[in-house]
This record gives C-alpha cells, sequence and structure tokens, in this order.
C-alpha cells in the first residue's frame, strides 16, 4: 500500500489548488482575518510565497492552514529572507480569507514570536530612491542607448500608473488592471460590443481566466507592464533589439532594425508578433503584427483578436525613464484605433531576477 502518497494528495486537497493565480481572484479583502499558530513549512519558491500553519479552533482543534504571500521576489523588496518563516515558531498573521471558504488566507503581514513584522506591501513594483537623473546615455554613433551602459547594471520596471486605457480616460484602475468602478468600462477602449461583453465579464470574475495565471507570455504592450520588469539588450551590429521579460519562463522579443518587411501571408501568430523597428530622431518606433488570441494584450484583460496591428514608440527622456506609447488598431475588437501610453522606471545596481511561474504550479485537477 502506497499510504504515503495517499496521505499527501488528502493533504493537499485540504487546502486550495496551489497555482499561479490572480490574488484579487482568491482572496477576499472584504473578509480580513488575523490566525495564529505554529508554522509547519514554509514554501519560499515562485511563483508565490506559501507558509503552512498549525492553528487551535475554538474546540481545541488543530487544523493546518495555507497563508500565501506574493512573489519572493517582492517579498525579498519588503525585507524577506527565505530564513524568515522558522518551523516550529509561534506567529500571528493577517489577511483575507479565501474566497472559496477553505483554511487559507491572502498573507498582508506576518508578526514573528519576537515582535518582529513581516509586510507584502501593497504594490509589486519595486520602491526606487528619488533622485535626479543623469542625461540620456548613448551610443558612439548618437542613438539612444535603451539598455544598460558598458559596465552598468540595471533594469526597466514598471510603475503602478501603468495603466492601458485610452489616453484621457483617466479611469480607476488598479495594478492588476481591474476597475473600481464597473460601470467605467466602457471608457477604457472604444470596444466593439462583444469585446465589452468580454472585457466586462473579465473584470466580474476578478481576471480569474488571466492566460498569465497559467504561465503563458505577456504579449503586446503588456510587457512593459508587468512588476517584474524587462531588460533590453541592443546589437546594433546584428541590427537587433531584444525585449527580456522578468514576468515569465525567459520570456523574449525580438525587434528587427535591418529595413526588412512584413511577410503577412507567411506569418505564425505568435505572443509577440513580428516586430519590424526603425528610428525616428531619437524614438524607437515599432510596428508590430501577426498576434495570435491566447493571451491578454494588457492588464485587465482588453480583448484583442489576430487583426491587432500595434505602432510602438520607445524613448528615453532622461537616464531613468523610458517612456512607452502604443497605437492600437484592431477593427475585430474595436470600432477605432486608439492611443495610451505610460513611462516605466530605472532599477539601478540590481539585475532581473530569475522567475520561473511554473516552479511551484501544482493546480490540482490539470
Amino acid at each position: 500500500m502506497k499510504i504515503p502518497g495517499i496521505l499527501a494528495t488528502l493533504a493537499l486537497a485540504a487546502i486550495p489548488a496551489i497555482a499561479h493565480h490572480s490574488m484579487t481572484a482568491m482572496y477576499d479583502d472584504k473578509k480580513p482575518s488575523t490566525i495564529k499558530g505554529v508554522i509547519t513549512k514554509f514554501d519560499w519558491t515562485n511563483p508565490h510565497v506559501f507558509v503552512f500553519l498549525d492553528v487551535a479552533d475554538a474546540r481545541g482543534n488543530v487544523v493546518n492552514w495555507a497563508v500565501e504571500f506574493p512573489s519572493r521576489i517582492e517579498l525579498k523588496r519588503d525585507g524577506w529572507t527565505q530564513d524568515s518563516a522558522p518551523i516550529g515558531e509561534t506567529v500571528s498573521i493577517e489577511g483575507s480569507l479565501a474566497r472559496d471558504g477553505s483554511k487559507a488566507l491572502g498573507g498582508k503581514l506576518m508578526t514573528l514570536a519576537n515582535g518582529k513584522k513581516l509586510s507584502a506591501g501593497p504594490e509589486p513594483f519595486p520602491k526606487i530612491a528619488a533622485g535626479s537623473s543623469k542625461p540620456t546615455p548613448r551610443w558612439p554613433d548618437g542613438h539612444v542607448r535603451l539598455g544598460r551602459e558598458p559596465g552598468e547594471t540595471g533594469y526597466w520596471t514598471s510603475t503602478p500608473a501603468s495603466i492601458m486605457e485610452e489616453a484621457g480616460a483617466n479611469i480607476r484602475i488598479n495594478t492588476e488592471g481591474l476597475l473600481a468602478n464597473i460601470a467605467d468600462a466602457g471608457k477604457v477602449a472604444p470596444f466593439l460590443p462583444w469585446a465589452k461583453g468580454l472585457y466586462e465579464f473579465r473584470q466580474k470574475t476578478l481576471l480569474k481566466e488571466d492566460p498569465m495565471q497559467a504561465c503563458l507570455p505577456p504579449g503586446g504592450p503588456r510587457q512593459f507592464q508587468v512588476p517584474y520588469g524587462i531588460r533590453i539588450l541592443e546589437q546594433p551590429e546584428a541590427k537587433r533589439i531584444f525585449v527580456f521579460s522578468g514576468g515569465g519562463n525567459r520570456n523574449w522579443r525580438l525587434i528587427h532594425l535591418d529595413d526588412r518587411k512584413h511577410q503577412p501571408d507567411d506569418l505564425t501568430p505568435t505572443y509577440y508578433g513580428d516586430s519590424v523597428g526603425k528610428w525616428e530622431g531619437d524614438t524607437l518606433v515599432i510596428d508590430a503584427l501577426g498576434f495570435n488570441e491566447r493571451f491578454w494584450f494588457s492588464n485587465g484583460g482588453l480583448p484583442h483578436t489576430e487583426n491587432l496591428h500595434l505602432t510602438e514608440r520607445i524613448s528615453r527622456p532622461d537616464h531613468n525613464t523610458l517612456k512607452y506609447e502604443v497605437h492600437v488598431d484592431d477593427p475585430g475588437a474595436y470600432t477605432r484605433p486608439w492611443n495610451a501610453s505610460w513611462s516605466l522606471q530605472w532599477v539601478p545596481g540590481q539585475d532581473i531576477e530569475e522567475y520561473f511561474c511554473d516552479e511551484y504550479n501544482r493546480d490540482i485537477g490539470h
């Protein structure tokens, strides 16, 4: 008899499926709770960190709770380490209860036995110290450098203002792309009726079906919205640029600068499409098409079709700022073309960390 295997299965079945998912879809911020118990396990891993506690209920029965925190990348920014939750220590944890009623909590603050408090910051983006910025770096031929200077370490990250909405909409949307008021859905972009209905459905279901939660790549503008950052690698001698995403499984995008033309009849639709770029002064202008429909091309679930055609403009007004502008043309989902833009910030002295979305992606039933 393989009793250990059966027990392991039962133990997993007693807690929510451990998978990459929207924390908002999993936990209800309107149901705050605090639990106190003894740590039985600490999983310091991606996509999310888990602390397991033995908690005694009102009758004295001990129940094992699963407390889910953001990724270790985010927690490290808040002072956590792989030794922050010692097995056997009694701690209290504040968070939000699971929507499905299971013994699970979306963790926000853990207080150790010695009184030390470890929080999970409200924003997934790194905190950058304010200060004056250096001038825009350039290549010997005068072109703007979009990546690192020689001997420099750093990467680009999004900010809470990285919202995908039509220019001038000024709608309240959180960092996951959720609207503060679902009645504002029609203001986000000039939707066709079916696209607006789908967008509203994704919003009402709290982004539960987001393909990125199944570890699929952040295609289109979304690559410039992920909180884990991007690296831009320029290869002028090869006339190409790579954009590496820190929010996936070593995903990368290739932008050709060799004056080639799109070959629409020969394109196989992909997550990042076919990108052809050219410099217009200090701005890199990218023409991108050939996208598949398997991804959400922005936070919040904006729909698109294989007709999606993007014109992207990337500039670097100073050393610490990368400006991203996008012109969206998709007659399959929108009544007319529309524009959006935001800026990314430079994270100095660091590199994007290895982040494998499916490292601990045990989704029961899949």
